[in-house]
């Protein structure tokens, strides 16, 4: 497998996030997937994100159904990880989507698979995984416009191996725009909810190089397909229902993308973090201090992310010591 390092950032490739038109019609009234989809619409605790000719059914972060395929029959897909060490029997829906009765199969297992994934958490920890679908269910667009500043578009976002939790969209607004969600800022979000992952090969540092290889690639060209592609994950979402047709996006500012890490339930002033934070102001000097960069405390009894609660790595710094 190739390590990331090894990966030509200049000339990288890979399949954009979009569902293909036979898939995006099935999803639709009347079409073979659209049971999944009202399944998804009408239980707050589902989500439903964009993959490269394929889609994910969340549920607290897990995968809770995987939709693939160029054209009928779709594949249908769990992972069975959840139900191993545990002792519920794994359901078992057709693995392929052969019309609109597989995906009602699928629904009415849903609450077995559920169970499944309740199961393995009671002995293996959530992590940031289900923080971040919190997060994402507290900023949406699903009835209308977002009510904070900032709006989850995506889930498990990865790149050249570089990987963050969430793709966020942050409200810019202008004279001309008072909404601020005509062209609104690009942001990669990194959540971490334990100290421990805050250092190490996943940690804060390793990330905040990560945006900044992104950045970088090819003169920042490689940052506008992103933000192109993910103009187009907006159009297909609003399409579909996810995001509603309200929302007046038209386009990402211009300006370059912001990277925010997301402290859940953490005190950023904990002298276990200083170490972590130092290593994402180096990459910030590095990049110029243009505060691209900045951090932001949440906690589990409120998601909701709002301009209020953001501090740059440049004001948070000196009071950790660094």
């Amino acid at each position: 497998m190739t390590k990331k390092h090894e990966i030509d950032l200049d000339i990288y490739s890979k399949l954009p996030r979009l569902l293909t038109k036979p898939m995006e019609m099935a999803l639709g009234p009347g079409g073979d997937l659209y049971p999944v989809f009202e399944a998804v619409t009408q239980d707050d605790r589902l989500r439903l994100d964009i993959r490269s000719r394929s889609f994910n059914v969340y549920y607290q972060g897990g995968s809770l159904l995987r939709v693939s395929g160029l054209k009928p029959p779709w594949t249908m897909e769990f992972d069975e990880k959840y139900f191993k060490g545990g002792t519920l029997k794994v359901p078992s829906p057709p693995q392929k989507c052969m019309g609109a009765s597989d995906s009602r199969a699928w629904v009415h297992a849903f609450p077995d698979l559920i169970a499944g994934m309740e199961d393995w958490w009671t002995r293996n920890d959530k992590d940031e995984l289900a923080h971040s679908q919190a997060i994402a269910a507290a900023n949406s667009a699903k009835d209308g416009l977002p009510r904070g500043d900032y709006l989850v578009l995506d889930l498990e976002f990865q790149w050249a191996h570089r990987r963050f939790d969430i793709v966020v969209a942050k409200r810019r607004p202008t004279e001309e725009d008072p909404t601020g969600w005509i062209e609104p800022d690009f942001v990669f979000v990194e959540v971490k909810s334990k100290y421990g992952a805050c250092s190490g090969k996943s940690g804060l540092g390793v990330h905040a190089r990560d945006y900044r290889d992104i950045r970088m690639a090819r003169a920042g060209e490689r940052v506008q397909e992103i933000k192109l592609e993910y103009q187009d994950v907006v159009a297909q979402k609003q399409r579909l229902g996810p995001l509603n047709k309200s929302l007046p996006f038209k386009h990402f500012s211009e300006t370059e993308p912001l990277l925010l890490i997301v402290l859940v339930d953490l005190d950023p002033g904990a002298a276990s973090l200083r170490k972590s934070l130092a290593e994402v102001r180096a990459v910030s000097d590095d990049l110029h201090n243009d505060g691209r960069i900045q951090s932001m405390r949440l906690f589990s009894s409120d998601y909701f992310m709002t301009e209020g609660k953001l501090v740059s790595i440049q004001q948070c710094a000196p009071t950790l010591g660094i």
